[in-house]
């Protein structure tokens, strides 16, 4: 049971010193990575005669055409949303100016037909005008008359109501077939050549000329925000979805980081004195970087790498240690079990020797009992 207790206690041991020495390990890589990042922003120009610095260089440039594009494409896709919106309203407006024109055509048609200036131009509608504007008069009479209508029983006030309903269609109808043919007559007439004067007629075709000129520049407009998308869209659609080129650019960013920070770290190991596979060149250059103030973070990086030597070399005496007793705990165990086999060997060999016993017994009786034959 000691024993048991003694290796549970190792095992917590090890536990410990495994969770201090990663959190070593990261203080030592955290330091050594940002003291080897300030050691090659001390380096004013390129040293061609060491690789790592010309490859830090290359990095430090990949980084910053990176974030170059990506700041290309949010700026594109920030435009494309500006077009995207821009088109939209101009549309919306666009519709708007429709609805208005379709207002000054209803105007200019009924202008016409009331001016019997215009006769020459109406005659073709004239018919179908007064059919329409009798048809009215008579429904919106009979709709009188049927409000006015007192009287009768509850049979009767139905009949009435579905039969106001039934005219009230019809009525509806029939306005908005007027309303349709004031707009056909007026819109046929604004395509003339306008008429100088100063009766509705000519103010009304004032009206539509000057909202057709805003349309014309307002189309033209739309035009040019919709081509300008369309190149955009265009360019998305060769280099792909912004949000995934933006997500890729920034993976290899962290690629690139990462390439960094093994070059800051290898700097930094250097420069502490921790990795002294240096040549002669290297040791020089670095001395010349290396400044007073550094001794502290050296200092501290040295204390932290001899803390995770300490702590690795407590490990593996520990689980040494561990690995010995469990040799141990398995010798033991086999000794028991010989032990208990030879134990087994010895009480079959005395079974043996009993019935070899009884066999010699059983033969000494037949040879006595042959005697008598």
């Amino acid at each position: 049971m000691a024993y048991t207790i003694f290796m549970d206690d190792r095992k917590k041991r090890i536990d410990d010193l495994f969770k201090n020495n990663l959190e070593s390990r990261y203080s030592l890589n955290t330091l050594l990575e940002n003291f080897g990042e300030t050691l090659y922003s001390r380096i004013k120009e390129m040293n061609a005669g060491f690789d790592d610095i010309i490859q830090y260089n290359v990095y430090l440039k990949d980084i910053a055409e990176s974030n170059t594009a990506i700041s290309k494409i949010e700026e594109k896709n920030r435009r494309y949303k500006e077009l995207e919106s821009a088109i939209e309203t101009a549309e919306n407006d666009e519709k708007e100016r429709a609805r208005e024109m379709a207002v000054f055509y209803r105007r200019l048609g009924k202008a016409l037909l009331e001016n019997s200036v215009y006769d020459d131009y109406t005659s073709l509608f004239r018919e179908q005008a007064d059919a329409l504007k009798a048809k009215l008069e008579s429904l919106e009479t009979r709709i009188t008359e049927l409000d006015n209508k007192e009287g009768g029983n509850v049979f009767s006030w139905i009949g009435k109501s579905a039969q106001g309903l039934v005219l009230k269609s019809f009525l509806s109808k029939a306005k908005e077939s007027q309303e349709q043919l004031y707009l056909n007559i007026g819109e046929r007439y604004s395509n003339r050549d306008p008429v100088h004067g100063e009766d509705d007629v000519a103010f009304i075709r004032l009206e539509i000329d000057n909202l057709r000129g805003i349309s014309r520049t307002a189309a033209d407009e739309l035009s040019v925000l919709k081509d300008e998308k369309r190149i955009i869209s265009a360019s998305f659609g060769i280099d792909g979805n912004p949000q995934k080129q933006i997500q890729f650019i920034n993976n290899h960013i962290g690629e690139v980081k990462e390439a960094l920070g093994v070059l800051y770290k290898k700097f930094g190991c250097q420069a502490a004195g921790i990795d002294d596979d240096m040549s002669p060149d290297r040791k020089y250059f670095i001395d010349t970087i290396v400044t007073a103030e550094d001794g502290e973070i050296i200092g501290r990086a040295v204390r932290l790498n001899q803390s995770v030597i300490d702590n690795e070399n407590a490990i593996a005496k520990l689980r040494a240690s561990l690995a010995i007793d469990e040799e141990k705990s398995r010798i033991e165990k086999y000794k028991r079990s010989i032990e208990e086999k030879k134990d087994k060997i010895t009480d079959l060999e005395k079974g043996i020797d009993d019935l070899e016993e009884s066999v010699r017994e059983s033969e000494n009786n037949i040879r006595e009992l042959e005697k008598q034959l």
